[in-house]
């Protein structure tokens, strides 16, 4: 269903948001496991979730609204002491904020919203319970503070003022004056300095120098006055410790401060619009292929002279400014993989919760970049892998601990950039999987033919595989996190389809590794032009490794299987005219192997003879033909010939098995 503009508006800002909120969750539960609460994060959760109301209400969506005000005054209470952020309370703040992503998917589908009755309800049963944590008024008697600040201390700035106090921390005065000039820069830095020590609880302005402005910031802290005055280092700021039982000079009554209106550069673009670029880039590489067929033409009649040079000029000038367009466009698509990898962190803590197991999970290379569409489709598959790691990988703490493993299981996500790829592992460190139990469990459920010959020693990887199988799980009963013989086989479908591929490395009684193995974007590739039995096809350049001229006596069989010796490597070899059924050319006395790979697995493609390379855009053969083994999709070259592209991923995994010819 086509989404309007202002609702896709919605969509785009909303995202942002609840993605905001949700790394501030994350980040007060490591603080709640560390003893603390940072109040700066309680009050940043605050305002996403108030702007994100306004937003709704904005948009007229009535159910969002609703239950962002209400998780809004929840938060408001929570930042006035008035109910605790204790474990429970934060576990729920994190399956309400899980309801709002779900009603903005739904509201981006078109459908109707619903089911946010019992969120509420969790949000009015904290509510009620009010277990507050602020402390009383009669704390303020420990020190003597000048009345006139109290009188303009918000209720918030009390609360602060009173906790800091509960904590037993010290109180201090941080007097300073900036000249006009210097006020926003220094005022910034005073803060950032302060923050270092202990917490800002109020700031006052005072009565500066002519040309300029004095501030008096009252700040708690553990720390002492030399501490403090440390930190700064300039004549201009003064430290004073407020005593228990002394006068303070009065501040000046509190005065609204102008603020300045942030200026953004930033302009969202739908990813579609994007598509529709690239698209028109890659119909430019066609027109750019064809210019240069007619410069070669025209340089074979005439020689490199008078036109054809010209002509051959503003080819070259095409193609680089093609290229500068193209580069330009793929910059804007990528996005940080740690978008999914902060979504995934919710995911794991809420599967921990309800499976009852303590999981520590670590992200690394988060700031990787990846297309925004591959991110996207990534999403489900990893939240499989991680799903699955929870509930087959990692047992329960006192099973661990019976067995000399921390409490804590540990699931690891991971990225990072390999070429014209992306690698992405999630490893954990729970039981492994033994390829004997996985294939005694294949044999029991009719998954692979009677009497084969798979040895658990031999044929590791290949029974391994054999869990990405439509139906294969190791679950004898249906749990709420998996079990239900579905999703591994989804994983592998998945990753499949975006031209990667997925790789298990375990151990049993150690843990388990899948690594995924993704191309950075599938919008415009580099394709090397193959020929072979009368057809061309397309090999993306990127799993490309070597290419190599034979002759037909350097091929030798090994158990019926085609292979060469390259350098100290056996490959196995697979010929396309035997894989599509296509007629060889007699006349081609001598072969190219076209040496492709992904992750650690090599194949060399056995064809007749090439033609070049070139930019494609690859185009999906529709739903008939979508699922057609060994073909990612079709492209148009600059002769206006269709020609199918190659799914490495699918070819290798093919060649892999003993029976190539009937998987293909």
């Amino acid at each position: 269903m086509k989404t309007d503009r202002p609702i896709q508006e919605f969509l785009a800002e909303s995202e942002d948001i609840l993605e905001t909120a949700t790394g501030i969750i994350l980040s007060l539960e490591d603080g709640l496991e560390a003893g603390r609460t940072d109040p700066d994060q309680v009050n940043a959760l605050f305002r996403a979730l108030h702007s994100f109301k306004g937003l709704a209400g904005m948009f007229g969506l009535q159910q969002p609204a609703d239950l962002a005000h209400k998780l809004e005054f929840l938060l408001d209470e929570i930042r006035l002491g008035k109910v605790a952020l204790v474990r429970e309370n934060l576990n729920a703040l994190s399956d309400v904020l899980g309801t709002l992503g779900r009603l903005v998917r739904q509201i981006g589908k078109g459908e109707e919203t619903e089911g946010i009755a019992g969120a509420l309800a969790t949000l009015d049963r904290i509510l009620a319970a009010k277990p507050g944590a602020g402390g009383e008024k009669s704390q303020l008697s420990r020190f003597t503070i000048d009345p006139a600040v109290l009188q303009v201390l918000t209720e918030y700035e009390e609360h602060r003022l009173k906790e800091n106090i509960r904590e037993g921390k010290n109180l201090f005065l941080v007097r300073a004056a900036f000249s006009f000039a210097e006020f926003e820069t220094g005022i910034r830095s005073l803060t950032e300095s302060i923050k270092k020590q202990g917490e800002i609880i109020c700031t006052l302005p005072t009565a500066g120098s002519g040309d300029g402005i004095g501030f008096t910031i009252m700040v708690g802290s553990a720390g002492s006055r030399e501490d403090l005055a440390a930190v700064f280092g300039r004549p201009n700021i003064q430290v004073e410790e407020v005593p228990r039982a002394a006068e303070e000079p009065a501040a000046e009554p509190r005065a609204e401060t102008a603020t300045l209106k942030t200026v953004s550069n930033t302009v969202r673009v739908d990813i579609h619009k994007l598509d529709s670029l690239m698209s028109v880039v890659g119909e430019l590489h066609i027109v750019k292929g064809e210019i240069g067929g007619i410069a070669s033409d025209l340089r074979a009649m005439q020689g490199f002279t008078g036109l054809a040079v010209n002509l051959f000029k503003a080819y070259k000038n095409l193609e680089r400014r093609l290229n500068e367009i193209q580069e330009g466009i793929l910059d804007v698509r990528m996005v940080p993989i740690g978008q999914i990898f902060t979504r995934l962190s919710t995911v794991v803590r809420k599967y921990a919760r309800d499976a009852g197991k303590e999981i520590d999970l670590e992200i690394r290379g988060e700031e990787t970049e990846l297309d925004k569409l591959m991110v996207e489709d990534l999403a489900d598959p990893l939240m499989h892998l991680v799903r699955n790691a929870i509930d087959h990988g990692i047992d329960r703490p006192d099973v661990r601990r019976s067995i000399g493993k921390p409490e804590s299981g540990l699931v690891r996500l991971t990225a990072f950039p390999k070429g014209n790829h992306v690698v992405i592992t999630v490893e954990d460190d729970g039981r492994g999987i033994d390829p004997d139990v996985i294939l005694a469990k294949a044999r029991e459920k009719g998954l692979v033919e009677p009497g084969d010959d798979l040895d658990p020693d031999r044929d590791r990887k290949e029974i391994l595989d054999l869990i990405f199988l439509p139906g294969f799980t190791t679950s004898e009963k249906v749990t709420e996190i998996s079990g239900r013989g579905v999703g591994m086989d989804v994983v592998k479908r998945n990753v499949s389809r975006l031209s990667g591929m997925i790789d298990i490395d375990t151990e049993p009684g150690e843990g388990t590794v899948f690594t995924l193995t993704m191309p950075i974007t599938l919008a415009i590739i580099k394709a090397l032009i193959i020929e072979t039995g009368g057809r061309r096809f397309a090999v993306p350049l990127g799993s490309v490794l070597e290419i190599l001229r034979v002759r037909p006596e350097q091929i030798e069989t090994v158990e019926t299987r085609e292979v060469m010796a390259i350098r100290d490597e056996t490959v196995p070899l697979l010929r396309l005219v035997d894989a599509f059924g296509l007629t060889p050319d007699p006349s081609k006395e001598n072969l190219f192997v076209i040496l492709v790979g992904l992750a650690e697995r090599r194949l060399g493609i056995v064809v007749e003879g090439l033609q070049g390379q070139q930019e494609i855009v690859i185009k999906p053969l529709g739903k008939r033909l979508a699922d057609t083994p060994g073909i990612a999709g079709a492209t148009e070259l600059g002769d206006k010939r269709i020609v199918l592209v190659l799914d490495v991923e699918s070819l290798i995994e093919g060649a892999m098995r003993k029976t190539v010819a009937r998987n293909l």
